[in-house]
């Protein structure tokens, strides 16, 4: 009897037909498996995609980090400038109005260079011989006298302020009358000599130009008492003065003409 021998049917490619025949009879299957594997192959490149638009965004949110700061910086110095405006016209309208009741005629004048060595306390002012400036006028600011003019140029001065070694200025304590002499030192202080020795001064009394001499008018303003003491000799007593000005910072004064017409 002949044996007949049966080929086994490979595995394979019977799970091949076997998928063909399902895909067959319902497609649904295979758009789902297509999209399985559509999206399993797109993964990588959506993640690389997603990677580069990150760095982009935040590449644009620095530039528009560094626009910010640049705008920021300058508004911040247009505030700077707005500020030193305001300040500046509230100062100028304050050393209008000292001038106005000032009764002898003043010129208006800018600091426009300093000398404060350790032995010397003065200012340059941008007023000169054509503008009627002289020798040992008076200077104030708003707050009150802070010196006189030494050197007179053509179109600039030089101030020599009260609290220069060299200013000697004749002054009046405003409540006990009590009259001395103000003087600067090499630190830039200011102290009143020469006063009674039983005088009664008290702390934060007012300092005033005395007038003596034809170039000073009357009750300046200058500071107040903050101390008071004994000179060792035991014949004088002494007032330190907390000027009213703080000469360090001075950007425009007016020169008063106490030699020219009064204006009333």
């Amino acid at each position: 009897m002949r044996k007949y021998r049966i080929r086994k049917f490979p595995a394979r490619l019977l799970l091949v037909i076997v998928i063909i025949a399902i895909i067959a009879f319902n497609p649904k299957i295979f758009l789902s498996l297509r999209g399985f594997a559509f999206n399993t192959l797109a993964k990588p490149f959506k993640f690389l995609t997603s990677i580069k638009t990150h760095f982009t965004k935040i590449n644009e949110l620095s530039e528009k980090n560094l626009r910010l700061k640049q705008r920021l910086a300058t508004l911040s110095v247009l505030l700077a400038r707005l500020d030193d405006t305001a300040y500046e016209n509230k100062r100028l309208q304050a050393l209008l109005d000292f001038k106005r009741n000032v009764r002898f005629k003043s010129v208006a004048a800018k600091v426009i260079g300093r000398d404060s060595t350790d032995w010397r306390k003065s200012i340059i002012i941008n007023k000169g011989k054509k503008d009627g400036i002289r020798q040992r006028m008076p200077c104030a600011t708003a707050k009150g006298f802070i010196g006189s003019v030494v050197e007179v140029g053509s179109s600039s001065s030089k101030v020599i302020l009260i609290n220069d070694p060299n200013s000697k200025v004749g002054v009046i304590l405003e409540s006990s009358r009590e009259s001395g002499v103000l003087i600067g030192s090499p630190q830039g202080s200011c102290k009143v000599i020469y006063l009674s020795v039983d005088a009664k001064i008290d702390k934060g009394e007012k300092i005033l130009t005395a007038g003596f001499s034809t170039f000073f008018p009357k009750g300046l303003l200058i500071g107040e008492v903050i101390s008071t003491g004994v000179e060792k000799t035991k014949l004088y007593k002494y007032a330190i003065v907390d000027l009213f000005e703080d000469m360090n910072k001075i950007e425009e004064i007016i020169c008063i003409d106490t030699l020219g017409h009064e204006k009333y």
